[in-house]
């Protein structure tokens, strides 16, 4: 059986592989590339690679790059974020380490290619620049679509818009397309996308509760999440939103966790685990995570602000590996859950890069 060869660039702890673990794809990690440290010790935790972190990106020899099928890059999107600075895809920003994986590429031309971003990236004022990297991977040989998938609407109680484009080398553009847009994910429909309540924990620490004052508000109608309460010791609204748990979560960011309203009207912020498996990470490797690394709930959830939904990848791999799927292997398994309660919710349709200073 063919083995898919799997190398991600700006890695973090891995969604990538849980993914095609998920899948069942057979493949094998060559080698991952990041420099935080508390996402090369959580990656550690849960992945095994070859050759191990390649380190700093941008002083990574292309031309000793190792063999791969598939390459994934995540690049930073701190220059294009609606919340960052704006500074965009240029050489010398954060955003700009995307001419280091063209230059990888240009030079060794894995067969696939998985970039993921926020949103914004195809906005009016960062479309020039990403075209013309998508036309350069063209004049190298690859077939490109982009598409913007929210992963509310692949099972993870959040509301997270993400743009994902797959290049496959040899292939065309259109054939690519055909692939990626007929994922399969659920209509975002009034009462269709998973509340938070199934996912979070029964007994959570103290800590983790907050008591400030807040003004109640009414949720919208059609809303992914349910907005209903405002603090009024804080000016900043973003910072000031407290959500129904029977609404979607808001976007996980790196800079903190949503504040969620409980039935008894306590308000607390996510624990590790909880903001682990708003990505679809499966409790059997968040275990793991939790058992082999020693580091804070914020820094936990910082990670999963910083990482991918699963079972957005898990959608686009089906698409895209059968070739490299295991004997007997069955669909992926939905996020999940844990509990069976279940509860109608509408849509609310806010930035899905909100961030949190909690």
């Amino acid at each position: 059986m063919k083995q898919l060869k799997v190398i991600s660039l700006f890695s973090g702890y891995g969604t990538q592989e849980l993914a095609l673990d998920y899948c069942k794809i057979n493949y094998v990690g060559v080698a991952n590339c990041d420099i935080l440290k508390t996402a090369n010790a959580v990656y550690d935790a849960i992945h095994k690679t070859e050759i191990g972190n390649l380190g700093d990106v941008s002083k990574v020899d292309e031309k000793n790059f190792p063999d791969c099928d598939f390459l994934t890059y995540s690049f930073p999107c701190q220059d294009i974020s609606i919340s960052g600075i704006q500074r965009g895809i240029k050489k010398g920003t954060r955003s700009g380490l995307l001419f280091e994986v063209e230059r990888i590429v240009e030079h060794n031309k894995p067969k696939y290619l998985l970039m993921e971003n926020v949103k914004n990236l195809v906005s009016e004022k960062h479309m020039g620049p990403f075209q013309e990297y998508i036309d350069k991977l063209e004049s190298l040989g690859y077939g490109n679509s982009w598409i913007v998938l929210n992963g509310a609407a692949f099972g993870c109680p959040q509301n997270r818009e993400r743009v994902f484009m797959m290049s496959v080398l040899g292939e065309t553009s259109e054939s690519v397309r055909e692939k990626l847009y007929s994922v399969e994910k659920v209509p975002m429909e009034a009462g269709n996308t998973n509340p938070m309540r199934p996912y979070l924990e029964q007994n959570v620490a103290a800590s983790f509760f907050i008591n400030p004052p807040y003004t109640v508000n009414t949720p919208k109608a059609n809303s992914v999440c349910r907005l209903v309460a405002r603090r009024d010791d804080i000016k900043y609204d973003q910072t000031r939103r407290i959500y129904s748990i029977d609404g979607a979560s808001p976007c996980l960011t790196t800079s903190g966790s949503p504040q969620i309203m409980l039935d008894d009207k306590r308000i607390r912020t996510l624990t590790a685990r909880e903001g682990y498996r708003f990505m679809g990470v499966r409790d059997t490797d968040i275990d793991r995570i939790l058992e082999k690394t020693n580091l804070s709930d914020k820094a936990h959830i910082a990670l999963a602000g910083n990482s991918i939904c699963v079972p957005v990848m898990q959608a686009i791999f089906e698409k895209f590996f059968t070739e490299y799927k295991l004997d007997g292997a069955e669909a992926p398994a939905p996020v999940q859950k844990v509990e069976t309660t279940t509860t109608t919710t509408t849509q609310e349709v806010e930035s899905d890069e909100d961030f949190w200073k909690v």
